[in-house]
């Protein structure tokens, strides 16, 4: 059983963090509002400013993940926004702190590299979903009031619907995954993505076809689709060519290459989507006849 935060009460700490690419300030604090508009307290960045593409220089970005996970008056580390960075960090956030007190931690995007590592090395559950920066301003109302409720496990947070089955079937596992550019990149060394027995949560953006091609075709020879349980996509925004679901369903299913491993399309989590909170590290069934993906625990400490 991984370990798991509590939930937020009203007049918590929450942290702002930036493991990889700097933010409009602006954005920012206009998510920032969004989160203090909840009865929360927000620790702002202790930096605002650029290093070329990333949000302070490592180590400045690593000593603030570190101090966030183990201040104890800080109950939820939520990410600005991703870019790339996170795994410039991986040698310089030892995750034993997360361990020792779980918190709610919450990014996407290039955060997947960290999200996965709080998965498999310190056996936490981590959250897939908004981030300050990147989504708040923009999402809608009924988006943002579902975050709202996830953060204070209210009911009426989870959707695991989805649009299309590309492969009929059932599976139940541990939930893993994120953004495929992101995960194939740890391949090969120390943080790749533990995928056993697992139910693989896959998304992207603006990735054509023969990329989406080249990086499940990536996974494959890894031995990474070999074990799966099952398979989730995201609405892969702009990844079709234009071809509509054909193209990316066939790409898919001989990527994982099993009929007897369902796969299902459409679940509205990631780049371009209502970003819906999926807790990594919780086990989960996946089911046509249950409409989609569904909890088989509680994300949240008892």
């Amino acid at each position: 059983m991984s370990r798991k935060p509590a939930p937020l009460k009203t007049g918590d700490s929450v942290a702002l963090v930036a493991p990889a690419a700097g933010c409009d300030t602006e954005r920012m604090e206009r998510g920032a509002a969004v989160v203090e508009s909840w009865g929360l307290g927000v620790e702002p960045l202790p930096y605002a400013r650029y290093r070329r593409y990333l949000a302070a220089t490592d180590g400045e970005r690593a000593a603030e993940i570190r101090r966030t996970l183990e201040d104890p008056r800080v109950r939820a580390v939520l990410c600005t926004r991703g870019g790339f960075g996170s795994a410039r960090l991986h040698g310089l956030v030892d995750l034993a702190a997360a361990t020792a007190d779980p918190k709610i931690v919450v990014g996407f995007s290039d955060v997947t590299v960290l999200l996965n590592r709080l998965v498999s090395e310190a056996d936490c559950v981590a959250f897939h979903g908004p981030m300050v920066a990147a989504d708040l301003p923009s999402l809608d109302d009924d988006a943002r009031e579902r975050f709202r409720r996830f953060l204070f496990a209210e009911p009426g947070w989870w959707d695991g619907r989805v649009t299309s089955w590309w492969n009929d079937g059932h599976a139940e596992g541990r939930l893993v995954g994120g953004c495929l550019s992101v995960l194939v990149t740890t391949l090969g060394t120390p943080y790749e993505i533990d995928t056993r027995g697992s139910v693989l949560f896959l998304e992207d953006v603006g990735e054509k076809p023969y990329r989406i091609d080249r990086m499940l075709t990536q996974l494959r020879h890894a031995g990474k689709l070999d074990q799966v349980a099952g398979v989730v996509l995201g609405p892969m925004q702009d990844c079709d060519g234009g071809h509509g679901e054909q193209w990316l369903s066939e790409i898919v299913l001989e990527a994982v290459g099993r009929s007897e491993v369902p796969v299902a399309f459409g679940l509205d989590a990631g780049h371009g989507s209502g970003n819906v909170v999926l807790p990594l590290g919780c086990h989960v069934r996946l089911d046509r006849a249950g409409g989609g993906l569904e909890l088989l625990e509680e994300p949240f400490a008892t």
